[in-house]
């Protein structure tokens, strides 16, 4: 088991939330109705992107490997979520140019929903701890 780091910051002049890990960064922000402008992704839109940006790099790594012509492919992540509970439940549509069979292709993408770490980390109980640093 590997340990990934990711830092935020608060940035002064608009309030929007600076993610950074290993020399990338990435803008977060609320809501209009939060007090946010609005101009960057929001954290639960990220969540989303991730887990569409995991699923394809599975696919796009397995498919040749198991002999399926994908090409083109793009996802659509839907997901209904509260503030308290998170996401409920989370579509995926894939969008995709292939010769291969419908039925090899739809058990393919559940094949490699199973194995996507963003989702399973999305679907497992996890442990957050909260420490406070002086």
């Amino acid at each position: 088991m590997g340990v990934m780091t990711v830092s935020t910051s608060v940035r002064p002049e608009d309030l929007a939330v600076v993610a950074g890990a290993r020399g990338h960064s990435l803008d977060l922000d609320q809501s209009k109705q939060n007090g946010g402008r609005e101009n960057t992704l929001k954290p639960m839109e990220v969540v989303l992107a991730a887990l569409g940006g995991c699923i394809t790099m599975v696919a796009l790594a397995r498919a040749p490997k198991e002999g399926l012509d994908i090409r083109d492919l793009r996802l659509e992540m839907e997901g209904e979520y509260s503030a308290a509970d998170g996401f409920r439940t989370i579509r995926m549509s894939a969008r995709l140019r292939s010769s291969s069979p419908e039925d090899r292709l739809m058990e393919f993408f559940h094949a490699v929903e199973s194995v996507c770490p963003v989702s399973n980390s999305l679907k497992a109980g996890m442990e957050l701890e909260v420490v406070r640093e002086q």
